[in-house]
């Protein structure tokens, strides 16, 4: 049973803890915990993760995206910033008045999502970003490890895919855990489509702000195929393109795993 983290002034917090690998062994609570942003955290909701035994956080927005929307965490939380790109390649914070142009045709919305999807499996920014996520995993103090981006459903989705496959999860749960995002953030979504019917009443535009406030089976599958395509399975993605060695992997296990 996934273990949200409720906070009153943040979203789709919750714990990977639980979920049985391959082997029988099962991800620890409190160690990994994804997020969406933690912008409008009060006193009490940092007080929340420190108490639950957060102590590092990675944020994997970018730098434009950090200035605008900094975090607010406890001072004895690690923070680190580890950008997947230099611009948020899917959702983003993007007034829905600029959007309204090219997302007025049908599938735009769709399409980038797609396209977002594949420049942060194949790009060398975001190669070299997953290897920094890693390294900085295995080098984080005692206690929990929370890594957000902004809402906590594309790069946090595909780097959670990644990481939970590297401790031999099988893909089924993987899989679930990907698409939760839309339970966790339905009221979010509402809104935004609400905020969006103000602007743009055309059904292709309201579709297409679905697609980039949602995640879909479609782009979990572009992760696979990309992955399965161009670099012959996750564990050659691993070794090849993030540089990442058994006797590395084995210590993620050691170390998440019980």
């Amino acid at each position: 049973m996934v273990k949200e983290i409720r906070l009153k002034h943040g979203f789709n917090c919750r714990d990977l803890g639980g979920y049985n690998a391959l082997g029988g062994a099962s991800i620890k609570y409190g160690k990994l915990v994804r997020s969406g942003y933690l912008t409008e955290l009060n006193a009490v909701d940092q007080k929340e993760l420190y108490d639950y035994g957060i102590r590092t956080v990675i944020d994997l927005r970018s730098p434009r995206e950090v200035t605008l929307y900094p975090d607010q965490l406890d001072c004895r939380i690690v923070y680190l910033k580890i950008p997947l790109s230099r611009q948020n390649l899917t959702d983003g914070e993007t007034k829905f008045s600029e959007l309204k142009g090219p997302l007025a045709e049908r599938l735009t919305g769709f399409r980038q999502m797609m396209k977002g999807y594949q420049k942060l499996i194949c790009s060398g920014e975001a190669q070299h970003a997953y290897r920094q996520f890693f390294d900085a995993l295995l080098d984080s103090p005692a206690g929990g490890v929370l890594f957000h981006c902004s809402t906590g459903k594309d790069r946090t989705g595909i780097i959670t895919i990644l990481l939970l496959k590297l401790l031999d999860i099988p893909i089924n749960v993987i899989k679930q855990d990907y698409l939760l995002s839309n339970y966790f953030l339905s009221r979010r979504i509402n809104e935004r489509l609400v905020e969006a019917r103000m602007i743009n009443t055309q059904d292709a535009f309201l579709q297409s702000i679905f697609d980039v406030s949602s995640v879909r089976e479609d782009y979990f599958n572009q992760v696979l195929m990309q992955i399965k395509q161009d670099y012959g399975g996750f564990d050659h993605y691993f070794h090849n393109q993030l540089n990442l060695h058994d006797e590395e992997v084995q210590l993620f296990k050691d170390r998440f795993l019980a």
